[in-house]
């Protein structure tokens, strides 16, 4: 880690400094120190074995002062990594439960929404609460709960209407106790100890199916986030989108689709730099694989690898993609994270699992200091090579939370100075001859 070398520099600096003044001030020191007495001659003789002394308490304390450093910020790290680990087992659930909805046969609508209701409430920390229901007829009928009596649920409110839910987004409803209390038929429920909810209403077309809530306990001191919130739209997204889909002769890839795309609008709702990202960089990619002479599963890989790229981003901190100012190096190291997680959640995708190595490699380098397993050259698969170009490019000529946008000829320069350090000189120079139609 960067911490460990510069740590080491300035152990290395302050010895130099120490020794510098020794080297210089000693003789004077040590005559001030014992002038007029007869221990001068000793201590000249012996000011070597003095310095090593003098030097030894010293770096041991420096050395123990940034071991104890290096310490803290290994388990920072670790606890950090622990995080984003649970974070991505969470985000694995999900997008491999919402591909084995290819198979309609496979979970009842019942089942279907319990398996999201445990997903959203294992996603989400702050809830301590929660239920889940299907509609009948206008009627609530609840089929699972945390920290409720399915039986109290089910004595209570039953119509649809008493309810806030939207098709195009969840419904956040703070303070909620007295609405709460005056639609409750057992005033001594467990609903009275509610604080905090969140509705996700789950549609077929424009009529509820059913839903979740999620919980907060007045007695807890959480609250839901702009990010929480953000999370909770997706699976109501992917939801939504499953129950929409049609069954026809495209069924499997306009889901297959359609799962993507909602998990790269989440990832856009996470990260405000993102709009629009995935899409110019898989438009970039293609347009360069097409001009490599790619064959028609290549593009279609290229396709799938490129809008997939940075779906591994979704696991990390919005404040950290979000910082305005540098990266701290656990930060870096969590964000040097995401091309695995990436490569991790798409692989549970039968038709999509050789796409995940190309997501896994598109941030090595051509110079072999890239991450995560530090490929050289044509080491590198073909198609990461393509998105590692498209993604710097466009990266470049986008504003960004930490830089502003580089000109078209600024860009084509940083192009031009990374062929063969960071980017494959072949893809660059295939860019090069087309660069016209890669404006940003």
């Amino acid at each position: 880690m960067k911490v460990k070398s510069k740590e080491s520099l300035k152990i290395v600096g302050c010895y130099f400094f120490i020794s510098l003044l020794w080297i210089l001030f000693s003789d004077e020191i040590l005559y001030q120190m014992k002038k007029g007495t007869d221990l001068y001659e000793p201590f000249q003789t012996y000011k070597g074995f003095f310095f090593v002394l003098l030097t030894s308490i010293l770096l041991f304390k420096f050395i123990e002062n940034s071991y104890s450093k290096v310490q803290a910020l290994g388990s920072q790290l670790q606890n950090s990594l622990s995080e984003v680990n649970d974070m991505n087992n969470t985000i694995d659930k999900l997008f491999n439960i919402s591909l084995k909805v290819l198979d309609l046969n496979n979970y009842s609508e019942k089942t279907f929404i319990k398996k999201i209701f445990r997903i959203a409430f294992n996603l989400i920390s702050e809830s301590d609460l929660g239920s889940a229901f299907v509609v009948r007829e206008g009627k609530v009928k609840f089929i699972d709960s945390i920290g409720f009596s399915l039986d109290e649920l089910n004595e209570m409110f039953t119509d649809i209407d008493l309810y806030s839910f939207s098709s195009e987004s969840v419904i956040v409803n703070r303070n909620c106790e007295k609405e709460i209390e005056k639609k409750r038929r057992n005033k001594n429920s467990s609903l009275k100890d509610v604080k905090e909810s969140i509705y996700i209403g789950i549609y077929a077309d424009k009529n509820i199916i059913g839903g979740v809530n999620l919980d907060i306990s007045k007695g807890s001191n959480e609250s839901f986030t702009k990010e929480t919130i953000n999370k909770i739209q997706l699976i109501q997204k992917l939801s939504n989108k499953f129950y929409n889909l049609k069954k026809d002769s495209d069924y499997r890839f306009e889901i297959q689709n359609d799962v993507v795309q909602s998990f790269i609008t989440a990832l856009e709702f996470h990260d405000e730099y993102t709009k629009g990202h995935s899409e110019s960089v898989s438009s970039y990619s293609l347009k360069l694989g097409k001009t490599m002479g790619l064959d028609e599963k290549q593009l279609d890989d290229l396709y799938w690898a490129a809008i997939l790229h940075d779906i591994g981003k979704i696991i990390i901190p919005g404040e950290t993609l979000n910082k305005k100012g540098k990266l701290t190096d656990i930060e870096y190291e969590i964000v040097k994270k995401h091309p695995k997680v990436g490569a991790e959640i798409v692989r549970k995708s039968s038709s999509l699992e050789e796409v995940s190595q190309y997501i896994l490699y598109h941030h090595e380098r051509w110079d072999g200091m890239g991450y995560p397993e530090g490929l050289k050259g044509d080491e590198i698969p073909l198609i990461s090579q393509i998105i590692s170009v498209a993604d710097v490019w466009h990266a470049m000529t986008s504003d960004r939370s930490y830089k502003k946008k580089l000109s078209y000829d600024e860009g084509i320069e940083e192009l031009i100075r990374n062929r063969g350090t960071q980017l494959s000189p072949e893809v660059v120079d295939v860019f090069m001859k087309n660069k016209d139609c890669f404006t940003s």
